[in-house]
């Protein structure tokens, strides 16, 4: 018996030995898998903090170049250039753990030179001769605070490498103590970055480099609604009838439109959840959702394409037309905007989903249409139709040219002349300035490819 005993014990303690070899072996290979992901990111951080040194010192560069030059050809390619090189700089930026420190200058001072040098390549594009007075003295201002960056980021890229300083090591301690570490050389690098920049003052963009905001319409409500008139307009909006259903507030929506977010739970013979986004201002509904799901297509998108249009007209929505359509499993995504006469209204557009399986309205955005809908004193287009046909690309099979308001790039409405086409397989929709005939943006609407998957 007591041989037996002994066998048993050796046994136990040949397992605990094996056990405890797995669990040593499992610990290794967790920390060695710790160890490379540690070390991939700080490679990544590695590099986007020497990319955003290396760009911020092309920008720097180039909006010299760009001061000196008097040649329309030669501003174009350096302004092209700070275009680029603002884009990557702010990717960089963006990729770096510095979500505890405040760098709101610095993310301005980027938003504004690409900004700038964007709006510069357009009045360029136009045909102007070279730059004007008044540009050239922004530039001249960018350039001065790009040069204090790029001097502290380099002092900042010394000092990273002449210590061997690690990122990982920042963002793990920043976490840990909720942004506050007291002394710490690649933050307070960023920090005093920061402040050299809040030294200068505000940049005075001139109208035609700052863009704008449109003008929103203003809500009709004197005063809030209250939470039970918005869930009684939640369910009657959605519903024909609503029924047994009942609402309840879901959160509280603080955006462009502060709303109340209700919820609208299923009955129990049905599935599905709705969430309704009523104005607080003036009961308009902005956004809705119904959590369903679409199983096959029995619909094109033609048809729904119809089963938006008869909701719209339900919901006293008249005289839009759908100017873009996408399909999306089995949904039918659409974009619908309204007309005034003949214009197309782009900037009041609204988006529903289709479910293709049976035609049922799944979703609606329309933050958009109750931010700026209203009537407007649209000017006569300087430029006819025939006019406009005969500057399109002979390359371009012409579809169809309309008249539509667009907002460019620099928040303003302007009155466009949209023309539709083909190039091969590629369909575009390409927006001519009504007055002057420039082309005032292009867009690719040619819809994305369908796939199908087959399990083996």
């Amino acid at each position: 018996m007591k041989k037996f005993w002994q066998e048993r014990q050796g046994l136990l303690f040949g397992l605990l030995f094996v056990a405890l070899l797995g669990v040593g072996f499992w610990g290794y290979q967790e920390s060695r898998l710790r160890q490379e992901l540690q070390n991939r990111a700080e490679s990544q951080y590695q590099k986007d903090f020497h990319e955003l040194t290396w760009h911020l010192d092309h920008i720097t560069g180039q909006l010299a170049q760009s001061l000196v030059t008097s040649s329309r050809e030669q501003s174009v390619l350096t302004l092209a250039t700070v275009w680029r090189q603002v884009f990557a700089a702010q990717s960089n930026l963006g990729g770096l753990p510095l979500a505890f420190v405040p760098l709101s200058k610095t993310e301005k001072f980027l938003a504004d030179t690409g900004e700038v040098a964007q709006a510069l390549l357009g009045k360029l594009a136009r045909g102007r001769e070279g730059l004007e007075e008044e540009s050239r003295r922004v530039l001249e201002e960018l350039f001065h605070r790009s040069k204090t960056l790029d001097e502290e980021l380099n002092k900042l890229e010394a000092k990273i490498l002449n210590k061997q300083l690690s990122w990982t090591q920042v963002e793990l301690a920043s976490v840990a103590g909720g942004g506050n570490l007291a002394d710490n050389t690649i933050l307070d690098g960023f920090n005093l970055l920061e402040k050299r920049i809040e030294e200068y003052p505000e940049i005075n963009l001139s109208e035609d480099l700052a863009p704008v905001e449109p003008e929103p319409r203003k809500m009709k409500g004197d005063k809030e609604i209250g939470l039970k008139e918005a869930q009684q307009i939640a369910l009657d909006w959605w519903f024909v009838d609503p029924g047994k259903h009942t609402a309840k507030m879901s959160y509280e929506g603080v955006g462009d439109i502060p709303t109340y977010g209700i919820e609208i739970p299923p009955l129990a013979e049905e599935k599905e959840t709705v969430y309704v986004d009523v104005s607080r201002l003036d009961g308009s509904v902005i956004w809705a959702m119904k959590t369903s799901t679409s199983e096959s297509s029995k619909l094109s998108l033609r048809e729904g394409e119809q089963k938006g249009q008869e909701w719209l007209r339900q919901h006293e929505m008249q005289d839009f037309v759908m100017v873009h359509a996408q399909k999306e499993d089995n949904f039918g995504v659409y974009t619908f905007v309204p007309r005034q006469g003949e214009v197309l209204l782009y900037p009041d557009q609204v988006k529903i989903q289709v479910a293709l399986q049976d035609g049922e309205i799944t979703g609606f955005e329309g933050t958009p249409y109750h931010m700026y809908h209203h009537t407007r004193a649209l000017p006569e287009p300087k430029l006819t139709e025939e006019q406009i046909r005969a500057m399109v690309s002979p390359r371009l099979k012409l579809e169809s040219v309309r008249p539509a308001l667009i907002v460019n790039t620099w928040g303003q409405e302007i009155l466009t002349w949209e023309v539709r086409g083909s190039f091969y397989e590629e369909k575009f929709s390409i927006f001519y300035n009504a007055d002057s005939g420039s082309e005032e943006n292009i867009v690719r609407i040619t819809p994305p490819p369908q796939y199908s998957f087959e399990v083996e």
